[in-house]
């Protein structure tokens, strides 16, 4: 299947300054990833806090330029920021926020916002717009009374399905959905990820789903991406990486979600934090934490290897994991 959007070798370094008069360190926030998601699935990107995994969604979005690589939408490269063609092109390209009261404006009712992009992309007259607004209501679950009110007055589910409404306003293909759920209660996570999911099946829109909720992303993505300090170390089917993964620190996440019986693997705990991306160590970055680390782990960088099952890790005991697992 052709992608719907590739990020090919793609790396964002900014500058970090040390010091008053220091001169600036270069920081990857993301290091050399390649992806793509397909027209109608998603892509599930996890990991810890700092990985990449906003940078890799803004990068996705056209908000941040790359500094090597490149970006491709529908086979073309993603234009410059604040061109006027990467305008006309964002109404295909939308983003649902982690906060939804943060990216909702407290002087504007829903209604306003939700119609918003129709009124910038100059989409429809008045009446179509105004039938619109309540086909989008009606889509994400809130009721006509609620457009009239401000977001200070809605729940915490009820603004996230407002800030979804307006995503889907100028029925775009792709949405970039940066922790959707993790600021609500779990009983109204169940309800958006059912929501997104149903929606996505009717409108066929694609995903990148970012989450550190393991459990979540295993129910929404048709492939998964691992990212570890920048890179991505694991990446292939959800139910393969969550049944067997073979990066060590793909087992630790996974052997963390909490599971009813006994577990598949035995619970890892990660000792310490991950290094700072302005000062990768030497080998694999993984290894000051790896139980399984080895001298050429701390001298080689592993690459992303493609496996007999479809799968890509970047990882050399690799093949001594899935033979231990077999």
């Amino acid at each position: 299947m052709i992608p719907l959007l590739s990020l090919d070798g793609v790396s964002r370094i900014y500058r970090q300054r040390r010091g008053l008069l220091g001169r600036g360190v270069p920081l990857r926030a993301v290091d050399d990833i390649s992806l793509s998601v397909a027209p109608g699935l998603t892509l599930g990107v996890v990991g810890e806090s700092g990985c990449g995994k906003s940078t890799t969604g803004r990068l996705a979005l056209g908000l941040e330029t790359p500094d090597s690589g490149r970006v491709t939408f529908r086979g073309a490269v993603m234009p410059p920021p604040d061109g006027a063609e990467w305008r006309s092109q964002r109404r295909h390209l939308q983003l649902v926020p982690q906060d939804p009261l943060g990216a909702l404006d407290r002087r504007l009712t829903v209604a306003a916002q939700i119609a918003e992009p129709l009124l910038i992309h100059g989409i429809g007259n008045r009446g179509e717009r105004e039938d619109r607004l309540a086909a989008l209501l009606n889509d994400v679950g809130l009721r006509a009374d609620q457009a009239a009110r401000y977001p200070h007055e809605l729940s915490g589910g009820q603004r996230q399905r407002a800030v979804l409404a307006r995503a889907l306003a100028t029925s775009p293909a792709l949405l970039v959905c940066d922790e959707p759920v993790s600021a609500l209660d779990v009983s109204i996570q169940a309800q958006v990820i059912n929501m997104l999911t149903d929606l996505q099946a009717a409108r066929g829109i694609a995903m990148i789903f970012i989450s550190h909720d393991l459990k979540v992303v295993r129910q929404v993505s048709h492939e998964v991406a691992v990212m570890y300090l920048g890179r991505v170390v694991e990446q292939g089917d959800p139910d393969a990486i969550f049944a067997d993964p073979l990066h060590p620190y793909a087992r630790a996440l996974v052997s963390a979600i909490p599971v009813p019986g006994p577990r598949r693997l035995p619970r890892i705990v990660l000792s310490g934090d991950p290094p700072n991306p302005a000062d990768r160590p030497a080998g694999c970055a993984f290894h000051p934490r790896c139980s399984l680390a080895t001298a050429q782990c701390r001298v080689e960088e592993p690459g992303l290897i493609a496996r007999a099952d479809g799968r890509r890790v970047a990882c050399h005991r690799a093949d001594e994991l899935a033979r231990a697992s077999a």
